[in-house]
């Protein structure tokens, strides 16, 4: 990766490494068989499927993506999910992206000309946040409920997915009063999160709509230039005969 070539997905990386360092760091400290152990290594392969999707596009939009293979091959060793040796690669991984970071000069500058990008950056960063804190905080609030519905990792996050979305299947609610509390900030949020996407696909078709109308606003410009010079020329003309006639007279 070079240093001049950073892009919002780079940041959001940088950010999804730290959270995965901290998910593996975190996977000690509980047993084998533990669901909340599940469900952060569930929670890890997601992550880890973002950093090899990073990985390909970046590839793709790299000039030689033999070189850039060669460059980077350790982020995508880094990024097979279910080997638990790998895991600690990221360490290089997160440490590589925030050198690059670092040797950026005027980060923000180029994340605001890269506004619609950024926009989908963070929509993608968030969600995925919300996802993983609403599965965890479902799991440890509900996990011991008796008469609860949701006891294993694949129904954490199965419920966090479906509530985010507000489809709302009803095949696992929670029945605690913390449960609900997550519950109903998980719909609100949901229900921004969602305005949120309106409002992006809005500015990128009139982002297209712009950048595809403005060369014929440019030609349109520059012909009304061009009227109001032969106007112009016209009414000099206009008074110079007026003057002629008058010292003919």
């Amino acid at each position: 990766m070079k240093s001049n070539n950073i892009t919002a997905f780079d940041i959001a990386t940088l950010l999804l490494s730290v959270i995965a360092i901290a998910i593996v760091s975190s996977l000690f400290f509980y047993p084998a068989d533990s669901q909340l152990r599940a469900l952060l290594v569930n929670l890890d392969t997601l992550i880890c499927s973002i950093f090899i999707l990073h990985f390909v596009v970046s590839a793709i939009r790299s000039p030689s993506i033999i070189n850039y293979i060669k460059q980077n091959w350790i982020d995508l060793v880094a990024s097979i999910p279910m080997v638990e040796g790998l895991r600690f690669l990221r360490f290089f991984h997160a440490y590589k992206l925030l050198r690059a970071v670092r040797r950026q000069r005027n980060i923000m500058r180029s994340l605001k000309d890269q506004q619609v990008e950024s926009t989908i950056a963070s929509i993608l960063f968030t969600l995925l946040m919300i996802i993983l804190l609403g599965s965890i905080s479902i799991l440890l609030v509900e996990q011991d409920q008796a008469n609860g519905q949701i006891h294993s990792a694949g129904e954490a996050l199965w419920w966090a997915i479906v509530t985010i979305s507000t489809v709302g299947y009803g095949d696992f609610v929670p029945v605690s009063d913390a449960g609900r509390v997550i519950a109903g900030l998980m719909i609100l949020t949901g229900v921004g999160f969602f305005g949120a996407v309106s409002g992006l696909m809005s500015a990128i078709l009139l982002h297209g709509r712009s950048v595809k109308n403005a060369p014929l606003e440019h030609f349109i410009r520059e012909q009304r230039k061009e009227q109001h010079a032969l106007k112009k020329q016209l009414n000099e003309i206009q008074q110079q005969l007026t003057e002629l006639q008058q010292k003919q007279k």
